[in-house]
């Protein structure tokens, strides 16, 4: 499938949806997670303190991140954390398992979810989408009851479902979840690289065509320039050889 396919009556589209309003309302505020509503004030701000090491100081967070775990197993916060913390020391593998518990322990935790679609758009596995969301691809019909959702909620699951689309050939719905991303998010990391395939430049579109051919001209090349080198090679070993006979 291209990723570069882009229609202009999908691009008027864009165009049309100036403003989506949305169901639900976004905050850019800390927004605690359930499990963490009754504990007490210390926890919570340890918490926030925990995540701003597990970005920044990633190994010096898994230690206290294990503490955590261990004291408090019934909150999904500390685990995404901790995921965090091992994927960015390059711990891919632990990563992986902790996903993988995340995902099982809490399958109502939004983050558990969208981290294991994400792993399985990596990994090709596009029919699990609608399984992980319970065909529930809309963040109000997922969680009917929740009226307010964080930022990084709404981009993490609106990525998810702005890929899927698009791999599943849906571009419209593509399109119209870019849009939610690029209306409330524009500067988002996740909004880039959906736009990136999505919306391609004009130069990206030009690489995608004329990449084969490119390539197929400098493989002629390398090979040419590697029969070069050894008559190259040959010529020398012939002189070296000459040089010492006489």
């Amino acid at each position: 499938m291209s990723f570069f396919n882009i229609k202009p009556n999908s691009t008027r589209l864009l165009e049309k949806q100036a403003l989506i309003h949305l169901d639900y309302k976004i905050t850019y505020e800390a927004l605690p997670h359930e499990s963490l509503k009754k504990m007490s004030p210390f926890i919570n701000n340890r918490t926030k303190e925990l995540y701003t090491l597990a970005r920044t100081y990633p190994q010096h967070a898994i230690s206290p991140l294990l503490d955590m775990i261990q004291k408090y197993p019934s909150v999904p916060v500390f685990y995404n954390y901790l995921r965090i913390a091992y994927e960015i020391t390059g711990q891919v593998k632990k990563a992986d398992v902790l996903l993988e518990e995340i995902y099982q322990k809490f399958p109502d935790y939004l983050f558990a979810k969208t981290n294991y679609a994400f792993r399985c758009l990596r990994n090709g596995r596009y029919a699990k989408i609608p399984e992980i969301f319970a065909n529930k691809l809309d963040l109000k019909l997922l969680y009917p009851d929740r009226i307010v959702f964080h930022l990084s909620e709404f981009t993490a699951f609106t990525s998810v479902m702005a890929l899927y689309y698009h791999i599943n050939g849906e571009r419209n719905n593509a399109l119209i979840h870019y849009h939610r991303l690029k209306q409330w998010a524009p500067n988002h990391d996740l909004t880039k690289v959906v736009q990136s395939l999505l919306l391609p430049t004009l130069l990206q579109r030009l690489l995608d065509r004329l990449g084969w051919a490119i390539y197929k001209k400098f493989s002629k090349m390398e090979m040419n320039m590697k029969q070069g080198m050894d008559v190259l090679e040959k010529t020398e070993a012939a002189n070296a050889h000459f040089s010492k006979t006489f």
